[in-house]
């Protein structure tokens, strides 16, 4: 089925739709969808399905067993890349130490559980059955302890992957999880052949990534075997996570690994020019978006007929305003107004207003530190590392700037060209020291943090505001320890507070996809812990209120005080004139003598509500509604 949407215009104006696509940057989410899209990962997940794979282990809080802990994993990849939109991507599973043997190149102990293919419901649900222990695992697959050559189970996952031949697919990887340290011990020829074999994956651009598993009796010995075949990636980084703590481990960083690293750009970063005789020295680095926000899919529309599900396609045409002829490409000009007239551009004049020469990163000089201040950052930061693929050296030469910038406490101040279409920006360079956590797993990777920085014409002053009036020392005192015992020792973490909107979202989505009871709502971890807020605090709170409501009293005190001298003063210099008004003074005698006369129309509205507020109430904006509420205490007052 097919929409068409229609836009009449004789001029295509630059300031609505079509702005986008030349003025602003495109956006950092829309580049991020188009990688993925022209950029594909397949993800072949490799379990061990040997007996002491299938064994329950105790940890700290509960008995798992590894074989459907690591099938679980494959699950949760498999589920958040249905709910991250990326299906573009591929996953299969495969089993190795099976008693049954299922692959195209008829190799014992290898289930090919499921090709390389676009994940969907069906196979996550399979997944969950073995996973949750359901299935007859003994019956339907089978374990074997006994040797056979792991350079089978890598031939075959070679073939899976050369089934697959489009040239969107960029990313390769095997996630091979397993306790085994060393499958061949005694076996010299098997352990050649698997080297041999897993050196081919290597050439033909297929990673593996090894996620070990301690037994309980032996802890897993990467040099044992795995030290010949697993090595570092393009950013020295070597691709062996090991679960020492429990099987969360194992998922987490098996879900830290499933995003593969995908670079919005790949450009020069000069750091001299090379001109008026000065040497020129330029690397290559690669930039990384590090945040993106998470937003929920777009619904798509579709048809309804009988019980078949039909999408609607959305077409547009523009058409003239004045003779509502259909318009071609051709026919169309792009326009700026200005003045009152509109200026016409074709599209290539337009493209090339955004050309500012070469793309590339110009190093312009160093600050230190502090002047990079945490308003001047108008973007989300990207993040730079190495690109050895330009420039040989580029990394030897990154690590001693970086290094260098660290010891020194500088940052650069470069001028940026991200794409040669793109606008010129400056950005800070601001390097990032490596951090471990207590499992030396990394939190923060070594690089440099590219924050883009503001011109001139982006920056707006602040309106004029009132000096702000100190506050007493008797309520800095209360505040001090509520300050000190909230204080939040770990920082903020992102990492551990969810979005609820998006976690109910799915939720509801997974429920029905899996023909599960819709869930009655979603834990919001971003609610304040009031009951412990409360035991921490609570008292002192209430001492603060109470201190802060004293200090408001006898504020409003000194206050009716002036305005009554004011008032007096004022009386004086009318009555020497000649001139009498009625009681004007804000205090509670006058006011009350003027409520007792019915006169409290005579009052003003300052001293109305300077007089509601010694009640404790709340003011009201108008006079009537003003002198109701003196009315009101004055009523209660009397008649108690």
């Amino acid at each position: 089925m097919t929409s068409s949407n229609t836009i009449t215009s004789s001029w295509a104006s630059l300031s609505d739709r079509d702005q986008d696509e030349f003025d602003a940057e495109e956006d950092i989410e829309e580049e991020a969808k188009k990688l993925m899209t022209s950029n594909r990962d397949a993800v072949l997940f490799v379990i061990d399905a040997s007996s002491s794979m299938l064994r329950a282990n105790q940890s700290d809080e509960a008995t798992e067993i590894p074989f459907r802990s690591a099938v679980q994993c494959a699950s949760e990849v498999m589920t958040s890349k249905l709910i991250s939109d990326t299906t573009t991507d591929l996953i299969g599973v495969v089993f190795m130490g099976t008693q049954k043997s299922s692959n195209t190149l008829q190799k014992e102990h290898i289930y090919v559980l499921h090709s390389l293919d676009s994940p969907d419901i069906q196979r996550v649900k399979e997944l969950n059955y073995i996973a949750s222990g359901d299935v007859d695992f003994d019956n339907e697959y089978g374990s074997t302890d006994d040797e056979y050559p792991i350079g089978d189970v890598f031939w075959v996952c070679s073939e899976l992957f050369n089934k697959e031949t489009s040239k969107t697919l960029k990313t390769k990887r095997i996630f091979l999880i397993t306790d085994q340290d060393n499958p061949h011990v005694s076996n010299s020829v098997l352990y050649s052949t698997a080297i041999t074999r897993a050196r081919d994956l290597t050439e033909s651009g297929i990673q593996i990534n090894l996620f070990s598993l301690n037994k309980p009796d032996h802890p897993f010995d990467f040099n044992a075997f795995y030290s010949e075949i697993i090595h570092s990636d393009e950013l020295d980084e070597i691709p062996h996570y090991s679960a020492q703590k429990n099987f969360d481990s194992l998922i987490s960083q098996i879900m830290a690994k499933e995003s593969p690293r995908r670079s919005l750009f790949s450009i020069p970063f000069r750091l001299f020019g090379g001109d008026e005789g000065i040497p020129e020295l330029t690397i290559g680095v690669k930039g990384y978006a590090m945040i993106i926000e998470k937003k929920k899919p777009a619904p798509r529309m579709i048809h309804m007929r009988s019980e078949t599900t039909r999408l609607a396609e959305s077409r547009t045409k523009y058409v003239c305003m004045d003779t509502v002829q259909e318009l071609m490409p051709d026919d169309i000009k792009y326009c700026y107004e200005y003045g009152g007239e509109k200026i016409a551009f074709t599209k290539a004049e337009v493209a090339e207003l955004r050309r500012f020469g070469q793309k590339g990163l110009n190093l312009i000089g160093f600050k230190p530190s502090n002047a990079a201040k945490f308003h001047y950052n108008v973007e989300h930061a990207l993040f730079l590392y190495p690109d050895e693929g330009q420039f040989e050296g580029s990394r030897r030469t990154f690590a001693a700037l970086h290094k260098k910038m660290l010891e020194m406490s500088k940052v650069a101040i470069c001028y940026l060209v991200k794409r040669d279409n793109s606008l010129p920006s400056f950005v800070v360079l601001e390097a990032q020291a490596e951090k471990l956590d207590e499992d030396k797993r990394q939190i923060f990777p070594p690089g440099f943090n590219m924050i883009p920085l503001p011109f001139a014409d982006d920056i707006r002053p602040l309106p004029p505001h009132a000096e702000i009036t100190p506050a007493p020392d008797e309520m800095i005192d209360i505040l001090k320890p509520i300050v000190d015992k909230l204080h939040m020792k770990g920082g903020f973490d992102p990492n551990k507070f969810n979005n609820p909107e998006l976690g109910r979202f799915y939720d509801v989505l997974q429920a029905l996809a899996f023909d599960k009871e819709v869930p009655l709502g979603v834990e919001d971890l971003t609610n304040p812990k009031y009951t412990t807020i409360n035991k921490r605090v609570g008292s002192i709170i209430e001492a603060f209120n109470d201190e802060s409501d004293r200090q408001s009293v006898e504020l409003l005190a000194n206050r009716m005080t002036i305005q009554s001298k004011k008032t007096s003063t004022t009386r004086g210099t009318r009555g020497t004139r000649g001139t009498t008004r009625g009681s004007g003074s804000s205090d509670s005698i006058d006011i009350k003598s003027l409520w007792e006369q019915d006169k409290l129309k005579t009052a003003t509205v300052d001293q109305l509500k300077t007089y509601v507020q010694t009640t404790g109430a709340k003011p009201a904006r108008l006079k009537a509604d003003l002198i109701n509420q003196v009315e009101e205490y004055l009523s209660s007052k009397s008649s108690n």
